[in-house]
């Protein structure tokens, strides 16, 4: 009676211990989400102000147009830029969720405005007065002092913001380490309990031999269980370390060698290739690495030529009965034991694992088992770095020219000036404006001058040499920064590109004018300017006197 009685208590505690650990998923989850959940506000709070920062800087550049040309439609940005303003500042002062973030709303949105009347003022100025007394009044750096105050207002709600996501982030993984300990604490104090309870029961029936040998079978299978979830605790944590290694790739060839290095501790004794997808809008897979002792693969293979990427779904080569893929390279009475797993994810083709060697019988179907479960993971994590490595580009390209964009160009700038100022070497910068572009688009139509703008983007970067950035400011404006490169050398670079832009037919494949040039303005640090803004303006007031000069020539600063 009394081992009855200690036998449902330690049932019970069993029990009580299983829903503390069926609750812990649940519990982090529901903490998981909330810590996201404040991660994305923040995000999105930065993002409000990173686009206020953005939009005047947009504003700025209209009113530069506008003063440097006098011409209305430089203000098409401003007046845009105008109406949609007032509508952010109020999102942002009103999404704001604490005194601080109020606060600095409310003294962002008042530096917006002052710069916005600033701009006004001076747009007002140009039209009423002229150029001249435009530029007195821009050299009282009136509206430069708005700008740096927005900056740098925007900078330090950035860095807190950064701050606050780097804490949530730390909460997240004690959350999950808390979670990790528990369930091993429960795990541990439940087999310790179980180990309780099977002494009360041998001690219970101890005389029934009958049932002794059936404990002995049952604590046989709890040894095989407790070896076969060590053995999946084993490979996952494998697993885990393969998929955090392609995670730190920056592109997706990159983690081929990663996959060679870490397969054959996940599968030991088995040979593979590796074949990943050419390209997105291609059907071609190209062998990336081998691991083990593999047989001959071909360079390349289409998609026909395998049946598990016809199939979408693996396919395998027990026996020289077995019809075998077209990529094999053995005769057919030598491809048994071969695995072909697509790497599949979203719907969307990676690339192809080809396994060789695999053991036969029972550990075959558990060699299959792991292989597929490592070609699922493997595939999720490549497509999440073929994502990653297509948004990285998106961020720093021009989509239609291929040139580094405007994001990418105001860092590089920042970056070589201060690289120029510690090694005390020059860096020039030469804004390229196309000549009656606005022409091309109205007498030929956009795509043309879409094409343009591609052939004259390609002549830049012949022009340039490796270490130069070329850039698509906006519109049919480019920029090229030359760092370690005096005006001299720069306005010759410059002036052998003007030759060859002349040169060239800039629409070879169709219809369009026969001949397009532009015009260059040339700056260098420190001969025209100290600071990454006065460089700029120093470059462009060059490329506004080779304009007015006549277009079409090299005009370097005074």
């Amino acid at each position: 009676m009394r081992s009855a009685r200690h036998l449902k208590f330690v049932a019970l505690a069993v029990f009580i211990v299983m829903v503390l650990i069926a609750a812990v998923p649940f519990w982090l989850n529901r903490s998981v989400n909330d810590l996201l959940a404040q991660s994305r506000a923040e995000l999105l709070a930065q993002q409000r102000l990173d686009d206020i920062l953005t939009a005047m800087r947009d504003a700025e550049t209209a009113q530069r147009g506008f003063v440097i040309t006098g011409n209305d439609v430089f203000l098409e940005p401003y007046e845009r830029i105008r109406g949609t303003l007032p509508a952010a500042l109020r999102d942002a002062k009103d999404k704001a969720r604490t005194d601080a973030e109020r606060a600095t709303a409310w003294r962002i949105a008042r530096l917006a405005e002052l710069k916005l009347a600033e701009v006004e003022e001076i747009i007002q100025l140009r039209r009423r007065a002229g150029f001249d007394a435009t530029e007195r009044a821009v050299s009282t750096l009136r509206g430069k002092q708005y700008m740096d105050d927005l900056r740098r207002l925007v900078a330090e709600e950035d860095a807190r913001s950064r701050v606050r996501h780097d804490a949530l982030q730390a909460d997240l993984l004690a959350r999950s380490n808390r979670s990790f300990v528990v369930s091993v604490a429960a795990t541990v104090f439940d087999i310790l309990v179980l180990g309780a309870l099977l002494l009360i029961v041998m001690r219970m029936l101890r005389a029934r031999r009958v049932i002794a040998g059936q404990l002995e079978a049952q604590a046989g299978q709890l040894a095989e269980a407790v070896a076969l979830t060590t053995r999946h605790n084993r490979e996952l944590k494998q697993v885990a370390e393969l998929l955090r290694a392609v995670e730190a790739v920056p592109s997706v060839p990159d983690a081929a060698p990663v996959i060679a290095r870490s397969l054959p501790k996940l599968l030991p004794g088995v040979s593979g290739t590796l074949f990943l997808l050419r390209d997105e809008d291609d059907h071609m897979l190209d062998l990336h690495t081998q691991w083990g002792t593999p047989s001959e693969q071909p360079p390349e293979i289409g998609i026909e030529s395998c049946w598990s990427l016809r199939h979408g779904a693996r396919y395998r080569t027990a026996g020289p009965n077995d019809l075998p893929c077209a990529h094999y390279r053995k005769p057919a009475d030598e491809a048994s034991g071969r695995l072909c797993v697509p790497l599949v994810t979203h719907d969307e083709l990676v690339g192809m694992l080809h396994l060789e060697g695999l053991a036969a019988g029972a550990d075959y179907e558990e060699q299959e088992r792991l292989a597929v479960t490592v070609a699922e993971q493997l595939a999720l994590a490549l497509g999440n770095a073929r994502l990653r490595e297509s948004l990285r580009r998106q961020s720093v390209l021009d989509p239609l020219t291929g040139l580094f964009n405007r994001r990418h160009f105001d860092a590089a700038l920042k970056r070589e000036l201060a690289r120029a100022r510690r090694k005390n070497v020059p860096v020039s910068l030469v804004l390229v404006d196309i000549d009656h572009f606005k022409r091309v688009n109205d007498d030929y139509g956009h795509a043309v001058g879409d094409a343009v703008l591609r052939t004259i983007a390609q002549q830049l970067r012949l022009g340039i040499r490796e270490g130069d950035i070329a850039c698509r400011y906006g519109g049919e404006e480019m920029v090229l920064l030359l760092p370690e490169c005096a005006a001299a050398d720069a306005g010759t670079r410059a002036e052998a590109i003007r030759i060859a832009l002349a040169a060239i037919a800039p629409h070879p494949q169709g219809e369009g004018p026969e001949r397009v040039t532009a015009s260059f303005g040339v700056a260098a640090y420190p001969a025209h300017a100290q600071d990454a803004e006065a460089l700029f303006w120093a470059a462009d007031k060059a490329l506004y006197r080779a304009k007015q000069q006549g277009r079409n020539r090299v005009v370097t600063g005074a």
